[in-house]
């Protein structure tokens, strides 16, 4: 297993995404108004957070590396226009330092963004604090075929030196493409929401496979932890697979059921209303079985996603997990886009997750076969040791509460 979430023939991930204000903090801070775009545009809004950056003021930011920067009145999420950048270069990085120094501490950053090239790219946030040397970078892989808006909730990845966030000096949005693309996207709605008092992790894994229920399953009531299965309906009941009662006793002990329709090979490859079928068929099998809460939630198979996916996933699902490679703000503004990263790669993993803890983010590490060919169990548990914070060696945080989706949207 890759960090892009290669896996194999056998129903595995093989390619490596709008909230209501409570009583946390997360209350409505301005009301965004509609921009002039489609309806990707307007799913894109929410009213979680306040404003930092409408993009009204197209002058505001600047290009690092010959960049042109035009206001685009055309294509808005909020107000009237939204910024397009362009660059005949594979990298691209626009800047914005605004006039005084902004206080992103306990704050998560978010932003609406349309990519039409490289649909698949890679995005990043560097926040500065004086001096320039000391910054955090959050990096978002992108759906691998969607071109239209939707958001991101930046989760920290990297950093260096100890950054003042109460003195937010520049934003840089750095976009990397293949080499000998060139680079189109657009950006609007820059939100910050206030941060939570603790991070949260959530253990999804992909397929039903047996080794969940016989390895993870008591590993993890070992713990008192609970974890997410991503189902699909037609590998149930089969060798090496789980079944419908087992699931149960791992609902019964605080596990989700969520969906995960991989029988079908690769959703994007159908027409919308061929994936609207498969999507909503694996859905309803898991509802009529017991399953209510937990097919709610969606686990993008094979993490392909494209626009007309999204589309669906808008109207039938209340989340969508698909590969990013960061964590999230709590609770995400892209309910359809929540990242996911391979728990199974323990190197490349092990930023997300201590970041996560160190910025009480949500983290939603995913893991196939445990034992066997897959990850090994010893592997596995240092990988629940790490989600602990019982490495005082690799400490950040005070280790991450496991949580399910929906308990994902009930407690925030």
């Amino acid at each position: 297993m890759d960090d892009n979430g290669n896996g194999d023939e056998n129903g595995n991930g093989d390619e490596t995404e709008n909230g209501n204000g409570d009583e946390n903090g997360n209350e409505n801070g301005d009301e965004p108004e509609n921009g002039n775009g489609s309806e990707a545009a307007e799913a894109a809004t929410t009213d979680i957070g306040e404003s930092l950056d409408d993009f009204q003021d197209g002058g505001s930011w600047y290009a690092l590396r010959d960049e042109q920067l035009t206001p685009d009145d055309g294509e808005a999420v909020v107000g009237d226009q939204s910024l397009l950048v362009e660059s005949d270069d594979n990298v691209s990085t626009i800047a914005w330092a605004p006039a005084s120094p902004l206080d992103l501490s306990d704050q998560y950053l978010s932003l609406a963004v349309k990519v039409t090239s490289p649909v698949g790219g890679q995005m990043a946030m560097h926040v500065r604090a004086p001096g320039g040397d000391d910054y955090v970078t959050a990096r978002r892989r992108l759906p691998n075929g969607v071109d239209e808006w939707f958001r991101i909730d930046f989760g920290y990845t990297i950093g260096y030196g100890s950054p003042d966030f109460e003195s937010v000096q520049e934003l840089r949005i750095e976009m990397v493409a293949p080499e000998g693309d060139p680079i189109e996207y657009r950006v609007d709605d820059l939100r910050t929401t206030p941060a939570q008092d603790e991070s949260n992790v959530i253990l999804a894994f992909y397929g039903g496979l047996e080794s969940h229920y016989e390895t993870v399953f008591p590993l993890l009531e070992e713990r008192g932890w609970v974890g997410t299965l991503g189902i699909s309906q037609d590998l149930l009941n089969r060798p090496g697979r789980l079944d419908i009662d087992q699931l149960r006793e791992m609902r019964d002990a605080g596990w989700e059921i969520c969906s995960y329709p991989v029988h079908e090979g690769d959703l994007t490859s159908l027409n919308e209303d061929g994936m609207r079928q498969v999507v909503e068929s694996n859905r309803d099998y898991l509802a009529k079985r017991g399953f209510e809460d937990g097919a709610r939630h969606f686990f993008t198979p094979r993490n392909r996603m494209n626009t007309d996916l999204l589309n669906v996933l808008r109207d039938t699902h209340e989340t969508a997990f698909v590969f990013g490679a960061g964590s999230s703000g709590i609770p995400p503004t892209g309910r359809h886009t929540i990242s996911a990263i391979s728990g199974s790669d323990y190197d490349s993993s092990r930023a997300p997750i201590l970041r996560a803890d160190q910025h009480n983010q949500v983290v939603v590490p995913y893991f196939e076969e445990v034992g066997g060919d897959g990850m090994s169990v010893d592997d596995f548990e240092a990988q629940l040791d790490r989600i602990a914070d019982e490495d005082d060696d690799t400490a950040y945080g005070d280790g991450l509460e496991p949580i399910t989706p929906s308990q994902l949207l009930e407690y925030y």
